[in-house]
């Protein structure tokens, strides 16, 4: 037998991989990244930076030029705060604190598809948990099944729990009451994974002294241009801090990164353009997909939709391909007929609404 088959972990053996599309397409869509690029005088100052700095040497394992400048944005102690190789590090790193073999973690689903990967990897047993999907005001929205979560509690004791603040893929925000009556229930590390905070601007960051038992997950990957750099950052607890230090790779976060960070976070107005300009381009998109028949658009609460078809999937997808238009296909027991696809910029909006409305037409 294969090495490869013969000694890895049956739990591993199961797994299905991350598989970012890697189709040649004019318009992506389907990474949720920012349709724009870090402007050039922002990406001038990084250079300048970069050139004074030497690069044979490991640069700053503690990251602590650009922790003092994330304090400032979120308003909490450097010491509050973790960085990471993206997002996903910060996941993977409270599992290998928190989690492991022998452990619980709940996962409401569908959700984030690295929860459960490093859930599995780190050896821990995942719970999953359906969303509820629900008519609200006369909109279709997902939400949590509080008491299916919290018959859980008891009957497993799970020491992790995961929650996706707006979440993704389905795209806006769990009801706050019911995610507070589940931090208050749950004797177990609450992740809130707020990747897309920039965009709704409702957040746990400022109620960590109340909850202690909290950490909120955010990313540099979105509203920020700098999914191709890496970086993610935890903020909870002093003493949850410490615990994620003992098990972060060393020198996780490069020279680079720290520094476009650090930048970025000096030069904030052209972000907070951006932020304005996807959360309009966003609204209108919206407006444009609900006039669209043969479709249902979910509320979304990010810079992306989670929409369902009344044709297969697969052929909307496909035909959106032929079109220059890549948009992602998500695996789940309720999302056997949807596509997610994130907003562009207003052209490539256009594009894509055209297309929807001529290929649903068919």
């Amino acid at each position: 037998m294969n090495p490869g088959l013969k000694f890895v972990r049956q739990d591993i053996l199961g797994l299905e991989p991350y598989k970012p599309s890697k189709e040649a397409c004019s318009i992506k869509l389907d990474a949720n990244e920012s349709p724009y690029d870090i402007p050039q005088e922002v990406k001038e100052r990084i250079w300048q930076r970069l050139k004074r700095e030497k690069i044979n040497f490991y640069y700053d394992p503690s990251c602590d030029e650009l922790r003092e400048e994330l304090s400032k944005y979120v308003g909490v102690k450097p010491v509050q705060i973790f960085v990471g190789s993206g997002s996903d590090e910060i996941i993977s790193d409270l599992l290998f604190a928190f989690a492991g073999p022998g452990r619980d973690v709940i996962i409401p689903v569908p959700a984030f598809s690295s929860y459960e990967i490093f859930a599995t990897v780190s050896g821990a047993n995942v719970i999953k948990v359906p969303l509820l999907l629900e008519k609200q005001n006369e909109a279709w929205r997902w939400d949590l099944d509080v008491e299916g979560i919290k018959k859980h509690f008891k009957k497993d004791e799970p020491q992790m729990m995961f929650l996706c603040y707006p979440n993704n893929p389905t795209g806006d925000y769990f009801s706050e009451e019911k995610i507070l009556d589940l931090i208050e229930s749950f004797n177990g590390i609450v992740a809130v994974d707020e990747a897309y905070f920039e965009f709704g601007r409702k957040t746990f960051a400022n109620r960590l002294s109340k909850y202690p038992n909290v950490t909120v997950i955010r990313t540099f990957s979105k509203i920020f241009s700098m999914a191709g750099l890496r970086v993610g950052y935890a903020i909870a607890d002093e003493t949850i801090i410490e615990q994620l230090y003992k098990v972060k790779l060393p020198y996780n976060v490069t020279l680079f990164s720290q520094i476009a960070a650090v930048e970025i976070l000096k030069n904030l107005d052209w972000v907070e353009a951006l932020r304005d300009e996807l959360v309009k381009s966003r609204d209108e998109l919206k407006a444009e997909l609900d006039r669209v028949p043969g479709i249902i658009v979910y509320p979304s609460n990010t810079n992306f939709f989670l929409c369902e078809f009344e044709k297969p999937r697969d052929l909307v997808y496909e035909k959106l391909l032929e079109k220059g238009i890549l948009t992602r296909k998500l695996n789940g027991e309720k999302l056997k007929n949807v596509l997610r696809f994130c907003v562009g910029s207003p052209e490539q909006n256009n594009v894509l609404v055209d297309a929807l409305r001529q290929i649903l037409s068919e």
